[in-house]
């Protein structure tokens, strides 16, 4: 069976750690387009010389570009691609639907990994990737082991999980906090964390701050530790098993894998040994504390951290001492064994032979050897001279010498020849792919204009509840979107041009029970079916022949996004609240797929599997939720003073941002770009007619009397670039 180890790199020294620390694979961030921008990264030149250093050691290398990409981004990010493919790296890891489809376009044979980011948790994100085929899924960190093994008996793809590190309180690549709080976004590798910072409670019913729980980070998890699962996961088809941490040290990296290596090595040996002592080394390099997260969730584990930032162990000086020559660039630990033989004849070259596994390098010297009764050359000397590999990743095993009595060959000599034979293996062993030349790309190679007719956009509208159908005015509102869970029964008099079911971007199981349960009632119902993520796409797709509607928790901003989902099946999609108007114009012109925007919402900042209100009454998520009555009667207070709605529904938790995201006012602008619809969420809105009315003016090219309050909303990122 194989297993393979995953470690993180963020610098030189972490990757040399790694490397030497027994991780069969190492991922890493260039410059550009990686989910850790803050990470020290590495250039092209020290890209090359990694991958080869990796690949003479037998270890592959993954180079994360998990970050949503633009249009104006995309040529660059290709020609970025292709130069890691023309270098060897094992694999992409990748979180953008459109440059997924680019680089299966442009770069066919180039192994994707589809980043956690994408977030798929079930059997159905797995099969809508092996599609585009993808060689590997990075699961969503919220999966229990039962969860993660039926995702692996059902589906072809490896799977990877990550089993150590920092834990994101919201699922990956659904977090916009740091977005809209601070204009960094997750999504684009620069979050600030704000989840780390210290928020109190504020109840709803008596407009008090719940004391005991003032600045307290409530939404900062404890680190994640994985080593006593790790059988389980083996045992339920999980490949890959990754450790989380770019940001750290080296001594954090060799102490991590060292551990980890131990406990792979021990089950594939079947055999047991203690990992104590290895564990407590590798937790006493930085720590908030630790979990066994959500594989097996138990009554005495709760995953809130009660602080922000991490702490190291008392012995950490002693833990960064021992792996500090782990961590230079040509440690003694792991070398490459190889073998030589030498001949040396008189009047004719030296001749050194490199043996290596199955590779055997030959070089000759320039000069011939000559012949001298006093300085002859001695065997020692030979092998002193080629044994001095302390410069490469490599150490001799043995040596063979054949040569005439009395032949003198000058030090510098042999020297040269171990050099110019160990170079040759170096460069020959660190290609793992016979890779063509590809790129360059050019913009205008790569996108087309699609001619389109000039129309009004129309008025789509979500309720959130059975009250707020009032609002579904035909006259004015063209779409409806309908949450799963409302009776459905009171949806079939409503008349507009298109009614729509609306799924959120997580579901459960349980949720998928409901949907199986009802698809006959949906198809009678609805026109089409709005989904949130790759796996509702998938199921949607497969079992029923609604439209698809793509919603903005797919994160497009990129015409390749749209057309690849267009390729897919969809019909329509909701521009992503990261995307602003130069990214919308160009998508608008560059697809024939219908858009939409969301024009007036509160936006979900989270959604996470956690509930922050159980630290109130010290609950372990596993009561049930329903019955709670914490469940909506919070907000979040953070210092400055702002207020976050939070509730529990169906076993998640959302966070909502303070003041409305809208576009009123300048409805006009976006009308011009030739969108097809303008979205209003009612969720948290009082009258949400008027805020209808209002749109609807703007869109007729009429002035609306609606007047928004300073400092009461937000135009996001729309008439802006989100970092």
């Amino acid at each position: 069976m194989k297993v393979e180890l995953l470690a993180p790199a963020g610098s030189l020294e972490s990757f040399y750690a790694a490397v030497n620390s027994g991780a069969d694979s190492v991922y890493l961030g260039g410059k550009l387009f990686n989910a850790r921008n803050y990470a020290r990264n590495f250039d092209d030149e020290e890209m090359k010389h990694l991958v080869k250093y990796a690949h003479n050691k037998g270890v592959k290398v993954y180079v994360t570009m998990n970050t949503i990409l633009k249009d104006i981004e995309i040529t660059d990010a290709l020609n970025y691609a292709a130069f890691l493919y023309e270098n060897d790296v094992d694999a992409l890891i990748v979180q953008d639907l459109g440059f997924l489809h680019s680089v299966k376009t442009y770069l066919p044979d180039f192994p994707v990994n589809i980043s956690t980011q994408a977030v798929v948790y079930d059997e159905y994100g797995v099969k809508f990737f092996e599609a585009q085929n993808v060689k590997k899924v990075i699961m969503a960190r919220e999966l229990s082991v039962q969860e993660l093994r039926e995702a692996a008996e059902n589906t072809g793809t490896d799977l990877e999980v990550f089993i150590h590190g920092a834990l994101c309180t919201s699922y990956s690549g659904q977090c916009y906090m740091s977005s809209f709080l601070g204009g960094r976004s997750g999504n684009r590798g620069k979050c600030a964390q704000p989840c780390r910072l210290s928020y109190s409670f504020y109840d709803k019913e008596s407009k008090a701050e719940i004391e005991d729980y003032s600045k307290v980070p409530l939404l900062s998890l404890k680190d994640f530790i994985a080593g006593e699962s790790i059988y389980e996961l083996i045992e339920a088809g999980i490949k890959t098993f990754k450790i989380e941490g770019r940001m750290k040290g080296p001594a954090y990296t060799a102490a991590v894998v060292e551990y980890y290596r131990q406990i792979i090595d021990n089950y594939l040996a079947g055999v047991k040994t203690d990992t104590e002592y290895l564990k407590e080394r590798a937790m006493a390099t930085f720590s908030r504390g630790y979990t066994n997260g959500y594989l097996k969730p138990s009554k005495d584990d709760g995953m809130y951290a009660g602080l922000s930032s991490g702490e190291k162990g008392e012995n950490i000086e002693e833990i960064e001492e021992e792996v500090k020559d782990k961590a230079k660039e040509y440690s003694k630990h792991r070398r490459n064994k190889i073998n030589f033989s030498i001949e040396l004849r008189i009047g004719r070259p030296a001749i050194l032979k490199l043996f290596y596994g199955n590779n055997i390098i030959e070089v000759e010297s320039k000069e011939a050897c000559e012949f001298s009764i006093r300085n002859f050359i001695r065997d020692e000397i030979i092998k002193d001279q080629l044994s001095k590999l302390g410069s490469t990743i490599y150490e001799l095993n043995e040596l063979k010498i054949e040569k005439d009595e009395g032949v003198f060959i000058r030090k510098s000599t042999l020297n040269q020849l171990r050099r110019d034979a160990t170079e040759i293996l170096y460069e020959k062993c660190g290609k793992f792919y016979d890779r063509r030349k590809v790129g360059p790309f050019a913009y205008k190679d790569i996108f087309a204009l699609k001619n389109k007719e000039r129309k009004h956009p129309k008025l789509s509208l979500k309720i959130n509840g059975p009250d707020e159908l009032k609002y579904a005015d035909k006259e004015k509102v063209s779409r409806l979107y309908v949450p799963y869970d409302l009776n459905l029964e009171e949806v079939k008099g409503i008349e507009v041009e298109e009614k729509y079911l609306w799924i959120p971007s997580i579901l459960t199981r349980a949720d998928y029970k409901l949907l199986e349960q009802n698809l006959k009632l949906y198809e009678e119902i609805f026109d089409g079916v709005c989904v949130n993520n790759p796996g509702s796409f998938y199921f949607f797709k497969e079992k029923t022949g609604l439209k698809l509607h793509c919603g903005q928790f797919f994160n497009i901003v990129n015409t390749f996004s749209a057309q690849m989902l267009m390729e897919k099946g969809a019909e329509s999609f909701t521009f992503s609240i990261e995307a602003n108007i130069r990214d919308m114009e160009s998508m608008v012109k560059h697809t024939s797929l219908k858009s939409e925007i969301a024009a007036h919402e509160y936006v979900q900042l989270m959604v996470m599997k956690n509930c922050p209100m159980s630290v109130l009454s010290n609950c372990k998520n596993l009561r049930d939720c329903e019955k709670c009555t914490y469940r909506d009667k919070f907000q979040l207070r953070d210092r400055k003073g702002v207020h976050f709605n939070i509730e529990r529904q169906n076993k998640l938790t959302y966070i909502y941002n303070s003041v409305p995201l809208t576009i009123i006012g300048i409805a006009a602008d976006f009308a011009d770009k030739n969108i097809d619809y303008f979205l209003v969420d009612t969720k948290y809105l009082e009258d949400a007619g008027v805020i209808i009315d209002a749109l609807y003016s703007e869109i007729k090219g009429l002035k609306s009397n609606y007047a928004l309050e300073e400092n009461k909303f937000t135009r996001g990122h729309y008439l802006k670039n989100v970092l």
